[in-house]
């Protein structure tokens, strides 16, 4: 068996780097964007550690690799049990993609990840939301915009990857509905539109109909990118002095709201376009705390059911 290994990696030369490669090829055939550059970045992790310990081949790889390097994100990088199981998530589809193709002999390696941890990432609260709008309203610079990537995400729980890729034929202004095409695992979706947003898309749009079809631009009339929307938080942070706003926590506020007050997981799943159940009913522990404490949540439209 190893000599047949070894005649393999001679002749095809398939260092893990170069297998990486073709693993993203094979994704980015049904896989979004966002979800390609989460692979890449996880995997070019993965392969510069493999790289300095020694594991070059795929056939390198085996449980003790697995596990090793499991212990260094964690004792090495110091990287928290969520985002350990988090960077693992792309490390197990990378192996499965291997195992599938014959390239590596297929082997159990059903690891214990550590345990995500127990803090609970609370919503913004109503006086939150309120100050993160008045401070977004004073900008002097795409105030109208910033104010709809802001609303998109609180009010109606779209990625910022959703929002990024927002088009004009996915807006029903007289239905009052928005349309998420093609979002992560390729799922589409129909949300209700807020009064608010309506309101917004309005007086943004004013007739205005952008060559490229994308409903939100930046300055100089192209989509937005990645780093506009970080550049939208960073000074976010900067002028409201909420230190812990960011993208994520706009949808995580909008999903805990909704449980909060229709405590319905199956239509929450579909707002949100989850897939895997699981995923959706962390909310339920959340805003079960939230009720129990008298937490001041914000309080999502009515137009959510």
């Amino acid at each position: 068996v190893n000599s047949m290994m070894q005649d393999t990696r001679t002749i095809h030369g398939m260092t893990i780097y170069k297998m990486v490669e073709e693993f993203l090829v094979d994704r980015a055939v049904y896989c979004a964007p966002d979800t390609l550059r989460f692979y890449r970045e996880s995997l070019r992790l993965f392969c510069n550690w493999g790289s300095e310990f020694g594991y070059t081949y795929p056939q390198d790889m085996d449980v003790n690799m697995v596990k090793q390097y499991c212990i260094y994100l964690r004792e090495q990088r110091k990287i928290k049990a969520t985002s350990i199981k988090t960077n693992f998530r792309a490390v197990n589809a990378f192996l499965h993609f291997l195992m599938e193709n014959g390239y590596i002999p297929v082997f159990p390696y059903k690891i214990r990840l550590p345990r995500p941890d127990p803090a609970l990432v609370l919503p913004l609260t109503s006086g939150e939301v309120e100050h993160l709008i008045a401070t977004i309203a004073r900008s002097n610079e795409d105030s109208l915009r910033d104010m709809l990537i802001f609303r998109l995400m609180v009010d109606c729980g779209m990625r910022s990857s959703e929002v990024r890729h927002l088009r004009l034929e996915h807006l029903d202004m007289e239905k009052r509905l928005l349309h998420v095409v093609d979002s992560k695992c390729n799922k589409s979706r129909l949300l209700p539109m807020p009064e608010a947003v309506a309101i917004l898309l309005r007086l943004y749009l004013g007739g205005r109909y952008p060559g490229n079809g994308l409903a939100l631009l930046d300055k100089d009339g192209g989509g937005l990118t990645v780093d506009v929307l970080k550049n939208f938080f960073r000074k976010l942070k900067k002028r409201s002095g909420i230190q812990r706003i960011h993208a994520h926590l706009l949808r995580h506020t909008f999903a805990t709201s909704y449980m909060v007050s229709h405590n319905n997981i199956e239509y929450l799943r579909l707002y949100l376009g989850h897939e895997d159940y699981n995923v959706t009913r962390g909310y339920i522990h959340l805003a079960s705390q939230c009720l129990l404490t008298h937490y001041d949540c914000y309080q999502i439209d009515p137009c959510f059911v």
